[in-house]
C-alpha cells in the first residue's frame, strides 16, 4: 500500500520551458495525469461511437471523479516506481 501522506508532502517541479515551471505534490500529479488519461479514454469512446465533439452527453462528472479515485493509487505506484517523471 502506497503512503499517500509521504507523497503529499513531496513536490516535483515541472517546466513547459525555461521560463515558467509550476510545482505540485507527486500525489496531485497523480490524480491530474488520472483525469488526463480518463478524459482521454472517453475521448475515443465518443469517437468510436460517432458522438461529436460538440455533443455534452458523455459528461459524467461523478464517473470520471471515481476513476481518479480509484487510479491514482497506481498511477502513483507507476510515477514513483517506474521512472515514468522522476
Amino acid at each position: 500500500m502506497i503512503n499517500f501522506n509521504k507523497y503529499k508532502n513531496k513536490n516535483i517541479t515541472l517546466s513547459a520551458n525555461d521560463e515558467e515551471t509550476e510545482e505540485m505534490s507527486f500525489y496531485e500529479l497523480s490524480r491530474w495525469m488520472s483525469l488526463l488519461e480518463g478524459v482521454e479514454f472517453v475521448s475515443k469512446k465518443c469517437e468510436q461511437l460517432g458522438i461529436p465533439d460538440s455533443s455534452n452527453t458523455w459528461i459524467k462528472p461523478n464517473a470520471l471523479r471515481k476513476y481518479v479515485d480509484e487510479r491514482t493509487p497506481s498511477m502513483l505506484f507507476e510515477i514513483t516506481n517506474e521512472d515514468t517523471i522522476c
